[in-house]
């Protein structure tokens, strides 16, 4: 899956990171005010796994059917940011407007964290919503 560009992001760099959006810089300095040491983009999780096909496909190229072995890749996801607290993982995705992919990623990635209690999502359109998410991690 390709991600399409976010519509009316712009790149911003803070203490040498180059973040996607002025949100994604906003959380950030917002968690660490709080007290908090997040990682941006620091890991990639693969919710699907690729594979090399052994079952004959065809695909038609040039107007002819030919025979398609290419490896499929893995889907994978990468979180905006995850910040350790206590024994949780919380993975915090900062969202203006969404691309093509990330309804389908989020939801793999639902089913990749489920019946893990050690993990938390959060996603989060405005610094109102960052807050209220600490509070929520706080009284966890």
């Amino acid at each position: 899956m390709e991600n399409k560009k976010i519509k009316n992001a712009s790149k911003h760099t803070y203490n040498d990171i180059e973040f996607k959006s002025s949100l994604e810089v906003t959380v950030y300095k917002t968690l660490l005010q709080e007290g908090f040491n997040p990682k941006y983009e620091p890991e990639t999780f693969i919710v699907w796994e690729g594979f090399k096909p052994t079952t004959p496909y065809y695909t038609r190229n040039r107007g002819k059917l030919k025979l398609n072995s290419i490896v499929v890749r893995d889907i994978t996801y990468t979180p905006d940011f995850i910040v350790k607290y206590g024994d949780k993982t919380i993975v915090i995705e900062v969202k203006g407007f969404c691309n093509d992919t990330f309804p389908i990623k989020r939801k793999m990635f639902r089913k990749y964290i489920e019946g893990k209690s050690d993990f938390m999502y959060f996603e989060i359109y405005s610094k109102r919503e960052l807050l209220e998410a600490i509070k929520i991690i706080r009284n966890e």
